[in-house]
Protein backbone atom coordinates (compact mmCIF):
# COMPACT_ATOMS: atom_id res chain seq x y z
CA UNK A 1 0.00 0.00 0.00
CA UNK A 2 2.80 2.60 0.25
CA UNK A 3 4.26 1.64 -2.90
CA UNK A 4 0.65 2.81 -4.30
CA UNK A 5 0.77 5.59 -2.36
CA UNK A 6 3.81 6.73 -3.40
CA UNK A 7 2.54 6.63 -7.06
CA UNK A 8 0.21 8.76 -6.49
CA UNK A 9 1.90 11.14 -4.96
CA UNK A 10 4.62 11.25 -7.41
CA UNK A 11 2.41 11.44 -10.43
CA UNK A 12 3.54 7.91 -11.53
CA UNK A 13 0.41 6.61 -12.17
CA UNK A 14 -0.42 8.81 -15.61
CA UNK A 15 -3.12 7.69 -18.71
CA UNK A 16 -0.72 5.10 -19.92
CA UNK A 17 -0.54 3.13 -16.47
CA UNK A 18 -4.32 3.40 -16.48
CA UNK A 19 -4.24 1.97 -19.93
CA UNK A 20 -2.61 -0.87 -18.67
CA UNK A 21 -4.81 -1.82 -15.79
CA UNK A 22 -7.73 -1.54 -17.82
CA UNK A 23 -5.86 -4.29 -20.52
CA UNK A 24 -4.66 -5.95 -17.27
CA UNK A 25 -8.53 -5.82 -15.67
CA UNK A 26 -9.82 -7.57 -19.42
CA UNK A 27 -7.31 -9.81 -20.69
CA UNK A 28 -6.24 -10.97 -17.59
CA UNK A 29 -8.41 -10.45 -14.17
CA UNK A 30 -11.51 -11.16 -15.11
CA UNK A 31 -10.83 -14.47 -17.38
CA UNK A 32 -9.09 -16.05 -14.60
CA UNK A 33 -12.45 -14.92 -12.44
CA UNK A 34 -14.55 -16.76 -14.61
CA UNK A 35 -12.67 -19.87 -15.42
CA UNK A 36 -12.20 -19.86 -11.32
CA UNK A 37 -15.93 -19.67 -10.73
CA UNK A 38 -16.63 -21.80 -13.26
CA UNK A 39 -14.50 -24.58 -12.06
CA UNK A 40 -15.02 -23.87 -8.12
CA UNK A 41 -18.61 -24.56 -9.10
CA UNK A 42 -18.04 -27.15 -10.61
CA UNK A 43 -15.64 -29.06 -8.31
CA UNK A 44 -17.61 -28.77 -5.08
CA UNK A 45 -20.59 -30.87 -6.37
CA UNK A 46 -18.17 -33.61 -7.05
CA UNK A 47 -17.93 -33.59 -3.27
CA UNK A 48 -19.64 -36.68 -1.69
CA UNK A 49 -22.99 -35.84 0.42
CA UNK A 50 -26.24 -34.45 -0.65
CA UNK A 51 -27.45 -30.79 0.50
CA UNK A 52 -31.06 -31.59 0.22
CA UNK A 53 -30.19 -34.88 2.56
CA UNK A 54 -28.39 -32.19 4.92
CA UNK A 55 -30.43 -30.24 4.83
CA UNK A 56 -33.21 -32.01 5.89
CA UNK A 57 -31.60 -33.34 8.89
CA UNK A 58 -30.15 -36.34 7.32
CA UNK A 59 -33.61 -37.69 6.82
CA UNK A 60 -31.91 -40.97 4.97
CA UNK A 61 -35.33 -42.31 4.80
CA UNK A 62 -37.68 -39.17 4.08
CA UNK A 63 -40.35 -39.92 1.59
CA UNK A 64 -39.07 -39.24 -2.56
CA UNK A 65 -41.96 -36.70 -2.73
CA UNK A 66 -39.90 -34.59 -0.04
CA UNK A 67 -36.77 -35.49 -1.47
CA UNK A 68 -37.98 -33.50 -4.74
CA UNK A 69 -39.28 -30.95 -2.92
CA UNK A 70 -35.84 -30.22 -0.93
CA UNK A 71 -33.85 -30.24 -4.00
CA UNK A 72 -36.26 -27.95 -5.67
CA UNK A 73 -36.83 -25.55 -2.70
CA UNK A 74 -32.84 -25.59 -2.93
CA UNK A 75 -32.66 -25.29 -6.93
CA UNK A 76 -30.63 -28.43 -7.43
CA UNK A 77 -33.35 -29.46 -9.90
CA UNK A 78 -32.30 -27.18 -12.80
CA UNK A 79 -29.96 -27.63 -15.42
CA UNK A 80 -25.71 -27.25 -13.84
CA UNK A 81 -25.39 -24.60 -16.08
CA UNK A 82 -28.89 -22.83 -15.45
CA UNK A 83 -27.45 -23.11 -11.55
CA UNK A 84 -24.33 -21.57 -12.82
CA UNK A 85 -25.38 -18.63 -14.70
CA UNK A 86 -28.15 -18.07 -11.59
CA UNK A 87 -25.21 -17.86 -9.22
CA UNK A 88 -22.90 -15.36 -11.24
CA UNK A 89 -25.09 -13.54 -12.12
CA UNK A 90 -26.00 -12.82 -8.66
CA UNK A 91 -22.32 -12.37 -8.08
CA UNK A 92 -21.98 -9.43 -10.21
CA UNK A 93 -25.12 -7.99 -8.57
CA UNK A 94 -23.93 -8.71 -5.17
CA UNK A 95 -26.12 -11.34 -4.07
CA UNK A 96 -23.90 -14.22 -3.04
CA UNK A 97 -27.33 -16.23 -2.36
CA UNK A 98 -28.67 -18.27 0.39
CA UNK A 99 -27.00 -20.51 2.31
CA UNK A 100 -28.39 -24.17 1.67
CA UNK A 101 -28.51 -25.14 5.26
CA UNK A 102 -28.52 -22.08 7.44
CA UNK A 103 -31.29 -20.55 4.92
CA UNK A 104 -29.98 -16.81 5.88
CA UNK A 105 -27.92 -14.71 2.71
CA UNK A 106 -24.44 -16.05 2.36
CA UNK A 107 -23.13 -12.23 2.23
CA UNK A 108 -24.20 -12.46 6.11
CA UNK A 109 -22.15 -15.68 6.70
CA UNK A 110 -19.19 -14.60 4.41
CA UNK A 111 -18.77 -10.76 5.73
CA UNK A 112 -19.35 -11.71 9.12
CA UNK A 113 -16.12 -14.03 9.04
CA UNK A 114 -14.07 -11.63 7.03
CA UNK A 115 -13.26 -9.24 9.33
CA UNK A 116 -11.74 -12.05 11.90
CA UNK A 117 -9.38 -13.63 8.43
CA UNK A 118 -8.27 -9.91 7.15
CA UNK A 119 -7.09 -8.98 10.92
CA UNK A 120 -5.41 -12.73 11.04
CA UNK A 121 -3.79 -11.61 7.47
CA UNK A 122 -2.83 -8.65 8.46
CA UNK A 123 -1.19 -9.09 11.21
CA UNK A 124 0.42 -12.36 10.09
CA UNK A 125 2.05 -10.32 6.87
CA UNK A 126 2.78 -7.69 9.25
CA UNK A 127 5.31 -9.46 11.18
CA UNK A 128 6.30 -11.76 8.70
CA UNK A 129 7.08 -9.09 6.03
CA UNK A 130 9.00 -6.62 8.77
CA UNK A 131 10.81 -9.63 10.78
CA UNK A 132 11.96 -11.22 7.57
CA UNK A 133 13.15 -7.85 5.92
CA UNK A 134 14.75 -7.31 8.93
CA UNK A 135 16.46 -10.42 8.90
CA UNK A 136 17.13 -10.82 5.36
CA UNK A 137 19.01 -7.79 5.81
CA UNK A 138 21.01 -8.42 8.86
CA UNK A 139 21.99 -11.76 7.70
CA UNK A 140 23.77 -10.02 4.63
CA UNK A 141 25.37 -7.45 6.09
CA UNK A 142 26.93 -9.48 9.04
CA UNK A 143 27.64 -12.43 6.52
CA UNK A 144 29.14 -15.67 7.91
CA UNK A 145 28.34 -14.16 11.75
CA UNK A 146 25.50 -14.28 14.35
CA UNK A 147 22.88 -12.56 12.23
CA UNK A 148 23.65 -14.41 8.93
CA UNK A 149 23.65 -18.37 10.85
CA UNK A 150 20.56 -17.45 13.16
CA UNK A 151 18.81 -16.88 9.72
CA UNK A 152 19.86 -20.09 8.50
CA UNK A 153 18.71 -21.82 11.33
CA UNK A 154 15.16 -19.90 11.32
CA UNK A 155 14.84 -20.44 7.47
CA UNK A 156 15.65 -23.89 8.04
CA UNK A 157 13.11 -24.47 11.00
CA UNK A 158 10.00 -22.55 9.94
CA UNK A 159 10.19 -24.00 6.12
CA UNK A 160 10.52 -27.96 7.43
CA UNK A 161 8.02 -27.47 10.00
CA UNK A 162 4.18 -26.68 8.70
CA UNK A 163 2.49 -23.44 10.12
CA UNK A 164 0.13 -25.79 11.94
CA UNK A 165 2.42 -27.86 13.61
CA UNK A 166 4.61 -24.55 14.72
CA UNK A 167 0.50 -23.20 15.56
CA UNK A 168 0.36 -26.29 17.88
CA UNK A 169 3.34 -25.76 19.52
CA UNK A 170 2.98 -22.41 20.28
CA UNK A 171 -0.32 -23.29 21.85
CA UNK A 172 1.36 -25.80 23.72
CA UNK A 173 4.12 -23.49 24.89
CA UNK A 174 2.98 -20.25 25.41
CA UNK A 175 -0.79 -21.14 25.96
CA UNK A 176 -1.44 -23.81 27.88
CA UNK A 177 2.57 -24.48 29.95
CA UNK A 178 3.37 -20.33 30.27
CA UNK A 179 -0.14 -19.06 29.85
CA UNK A 180 1.05 -16.01 28.08
CA UNK A 181 -1.80 -15.98 25.46
CA UNK A 182 -5.31 -17.23 25.49
CA UNK A 183 -5.61 -20.47 23.63
CA UNK A 184 -8.57 -19.78 21.24
CA UNK A 185 -10.90 -16.87 20.16
CA UNK A 186 -11.15 -13.22 19.09
CA UNK A 187 -11.77 -10.20 19.87
CA UNK A 188 -11.93 -7.11 17.88
CA UNK A 189 -9.25 -4.56 17.74
CA UNK A 190 -11.60 -1.44 17.96
CA UNK A 191 -13.36 -3.21 21.03
CA UNK A 192 -10.27 -4.14 23.16
CA UNK A 193 -6.97 -3.46 20.96
CA UNK A 194 -4.71 -4.68 23.82
CA UNK A 195 -7.31 -7.83 24.86
CA UNK A 196 -7.23 -8.08 20.72
CA UNK A 197 -2.97 -8.45 19.92
CA UNK A 198 -3.33 -11.02 22.58
CA UNK A 199 -5.67 -13.44 20.82
CA UNK A 200 -4.29 -12.86 17.35
CA UNK A 201 -0.38 -12.91 18.73
CA UNK A 202 0.13 -16.89 18.52
CA UNK A 203 -2.14 -17.30 15.03
CA UNK A 204 -0.57 -14.73 13.43
CA UNK A 205 2.93 -15.51 14.50
CA UNK A 206 2.52 -19.32 12.87
CA UNK A 207 1.03 -18.05 9.74
CA UNK A 208 3.61 -14.99 9.31
CA UNK A 209 6.96 -17.17 10.34
CA UNK A 210 6.60 -18.78 7.60
CA UNK A 211 6.50 -15.66 5.50
CA UNK A 212 9.67 -13.89 7.28
CA UNK A 213 11.66 -17.57 6.09
CA UNK A 214 10.87 -17.16 2.71
CA UNK A 215 11.40 -13.39 2.63
CA UNK A 216 14.55 -13.57 4.57
CA UNK A 217 16.41 -16.02 2.26
CA UNK A 218 15.50 -13.96 -1.19
CA UNK A 219 16.22 -10.32 0.89
CA UNK A 220 19.85 -11.74 1.97
CA UNK A 221 20.70 -13.60 -1.35
CA UNK A 222 19.14 -10.09 -3.24
CA UNK A 223 21.47 -7.96 -0.93
CA UNK A 224 24.90 -9.48 -1.27
CA UNK A 225 24.35 -10.11 -5.14
CA UNK A 226 23.61 -6.06 -5.54
CA UNK A 227 26.57 -5.31 -3.45
CA UNK A 228 28.98 -6.93 -5.91
CA UNK A 229 27.51 -4.44 -9.13
CA UNK A 230 29.93 -1.90 -10.14
CA UNK A 231 27.99 1.25 -8.44
CA UNK A 232 28.31 -0.24 -5.18
CA UNK A 233 32.13 -0.54 -6.07
CA UNK A 234 31.76 2.80 -7.13
CA UNK A 235 30.16 4.75 -3.98
CA UNK A 236 32.51 2.50 -1.99
CA UNK A 237 35.89 4.11 -4.06
CA UNK A 238 34.30 7.63 -2.98
CA UNK A 239 35.12 7.55 0.60
CA UNK A 240 31.49 6.33 1.73
CA UNK A 241 30.57 4.34 4.73
CA UNK A 242 29.36 0.98 4.67
CA UNK A 243 26.40 1.58 6.30
CA UNK A 244 25.34 4.91 3.70
CA UNK A 245 26.40 2.27 0.51
CA UNK A 246 23.96 -0.08 2.10
CA UNK A 247 21.32 2.29 2.96
CA UNK A 248 21.26 5.02 0.25
CA UNK A 249 22.63 2.73 -2.70
CA UNK A 250 21.98 -1.06 -1.99
CA UNK A 251 18.93 -1.57 -0.26
CA UNK A 252 16.13 0.06 -2.65
CA UNK A 253 17.14 -2.11 -5.70
CA UNK A 254 17.93 -5.33 -3.58
CA UNK A 255 13.82 -5.19 -2.85
CA UNK A 256 12.81 -5.71 -5.95
CA UNK A 257 12.91 -9.72 -5.91
CA UNK A 258 11.58 -9.21 -1.85
CA UNK A 259 8.57 -7.79 -3.80
CA UNK A 260 7.78 -10.77 -5.86
CA UNK A 261 7.88 -12.98 -2.39
CA UNK A 262 5.82 -10.78 -0.41
CA UNK A 263 3.16 -10.61 -3.01
CA UNK A 264 3.22 -14.27 -3.54
CA UNK A 265 3.57 -14.96 -0.22
CA UNK A 266 -0.11 -13.61 0.32
CA UNK A 267 -1.61 -16.29 -1.01
CA UNK A 268 0.13 -18.89 1.10
CA UNK A 269 -1.27 -16.82 4.15
CA UNK A 270 -4.66 -17.06 2.48
CA UNK A 271 -4.49 -20.86 2.61
CA UNK A 272 -3.22 -21.08 5.83
CA UNK A 273 -5.39 -19.59 7.66
CA UNK A 274 -7.51 -22.80 6.59
CA UNK A 275 -5.45 -24.67 9.07
CA UNK A 276 -4.88 -22.06 11.69
CA UNK A 277 -8.44 -21.03 11.97
CA UNK A 278 -9.02 -24.61 13.10
CA UNK A 279 -5.86 -24.64 15.34
CA UNK A 280 -6.77 -21.74 17.14
CA UNK A 281 -10.71 -21.65 17.08
CA UNK A 282 -10.39 -18.19 15.05
CA UNK A 283 -13.80 -17.25 13.70
CA UNK A 284 -12.97 -16.71 10.11
CA UNK A 285 -13.31 -17.17 6.72
CA UNK A 286 -11.11 -20.51 7.14
CA UNK A 287 -13.49 -21.90 9.71
CA UNK A 288 -16.41 -20.59 7.66
CA UNK A 289 -14.92 -22.49 4.64
CA UNK A 290 -14.12 -25.88 6.50
CA UNK A 291 -17.92 -25.69 8.29
CA UNK A 292 -19.31 -25.17 4.11
CA UNK A 293 -17.41 -28.11 2.75
CA UNK A 294 -18.66 -29.88 5.96
CA UNK A 295 -22.31 -29.23 5.57
CA UNK A 296 -22.18 -29.51 1.78
CA UNK A 297 -23.31 -25.88 1.80
CA UNK A 298 -22.64 -24.99 -2.31
CA UNK A 299 -23.49 -21.65 -1.95
CA UNK A 300 -21.35 -20.63 0.66
CA UNK A 301 -18.32 -22.76 0.05
CA UNK A 302 -18.08 -21.39 -3.89
CA UNK A 303 -18.53 -17.62 -2.84
CA UNK A 304 -15.67 -17.82 -0.27
CA UNK A 305 -13.85 -19.64 -2.76
CA UNK A 306 -13.93 -16.93 -5.56
CA UNK A 307 -13.63 -14.18 -2.76
CA UNK A 308 -9.78 -15.43 -2.31
CA UNK A 309 -9.47 -15.84 -5.97
CA UNK A 310 -10.29 -12.49 -5.95
CA UNK A 311 -8.33 -11.34 -2.95
CA UNK A 312 -5.42 -13.25 -4.56
CA UNK A 313 -5.68 -11.56 -8.10
CA UNK A 314 -6.08 -8.01 -6.34
CA UNK A 315 -2.56 -8.38 -3.99
CA UNK A 316 -0.88 -9.63 -7.56
CA UNK A 317 -1.61 -6.43 -8.92
CA UNK A 318 -0.44 -4.08 -6.18
CA UNK A 319 2.93 -5.94 -6.23
CA UNK A 320 3.24 -4.73 -9.80
CA UNK A 321 2.25 -1.28 -8.30
CA UNK A 322 5.18 -1.28 -5.98
CA UNK A 323 7.50 -2.61 -8.36
CA UNK A 324 7.21 0.84 -9.83
CA UNK A 325 7.52 2.46 -6.96
CA UNK A 326 10.74 0.79 -6.21
CA UNK A 327 12.11 0.96 -9.79
CA UNK A 328 11.03 3.79 -11.89
CA UNK A 329 12.60 2.09 -15.21
CA UNK A 330 10.31 -0.62 -14.94
CA UNK A 331 7.22 0.57 -16.93
CA UNK A 332 4.08 -0.73 -16.49
CA UNK A 333 3.31 -1.35 -20.27
CA UNK A 334 6.54 -2.79 -20.78
CA UNK A 335 6.17 -5.24 -18.02
CA UNK A 336 2.73 -6.48 -19.04
CA UNK A 337 4.32 -6.86 -22.60
CA UNK A 338 6.97 -9.05 -21.16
Amino acid sequence: MLGVAHLLISGTLNLSSMDYFVRRLVTQMLPVMFLASFLVFMVVRFIPGDPALIAAGGENRMSPEAYEIARERLGLTEPFHTQYFKWLGGIFRGDFGTSMIKGVPAADIIFGAFPASIELTVFALAYGWTWGLALGILAAVYRGRFWDYFAALWTGFNIGVPSFIAGLLFLLIFAVTLNWFPASGRVPFLSDPLDSLRHVALPAIALGSIVSANLSRYTRQSILDTLTEDYIRTARSKGLRERTVLLRHALKPSLIPAVTVMGLELGGVLSGTLVIEQVFTWPGLGRALVSSVRERDYVVMQSITLLLVAIFLTANLITDLVYVALDPRIRLGTKADA
